[in-house]
């Protein structure tokens, strides 16, 4: 199957209390296969203006990685179960209208180009 390809970066900045945390003491790097498009998802995500930009970024790539390992392993019985609520979930995801005023949320990273889920 052809997949896009990723490399996300989890960088943590500030500690549970608040205080910032030196550059580069914390951090992982890992590349991921999606067979869907993770920013244009995002950026869909984000049109609804249902969640803050940084929200609808947060649920969509986070979501994506997750549901893509859940189906590269659908017969792994730690997913048993989860099949049928994440369909639903995605369903009352894409059914979610775009806002259609010009003021949206500022985004967490640049914008890409917009297109369908």
């Amino acid at each position: 199957m052809n997949s896009y390809r990723y490399h996300v970066t989890v960088e943590m900045t500030h500690d549970q209390k608040g205080e910032p945390v030196p550059d580069d003491t914390r951090s992982l790097h890992f590349e991921a296969a999606n067979h869907d498009d993770l920013l244009e998802i995002a950026q869909r995500i984000r049109r609804t203006q249902y969640f803050d930009a940084k929200t609808a970024a947060s649920l969509a790539i986070g979501f994506k990685l997750f549901s893509e390992v859940m189906l590269q392993h659908n017969n792994d019985p730690l997913f048993e179960g989860l099949r049928e609520p994440i369909m639903e979930f995605v369903q009352r995801l894409k059914n979610l209208p775009a806002k259609s005023n010009s003021t949206s949320t500022p985004s967490a990273e640049p914008s890409a180009p917009a297109a369908a889920v």
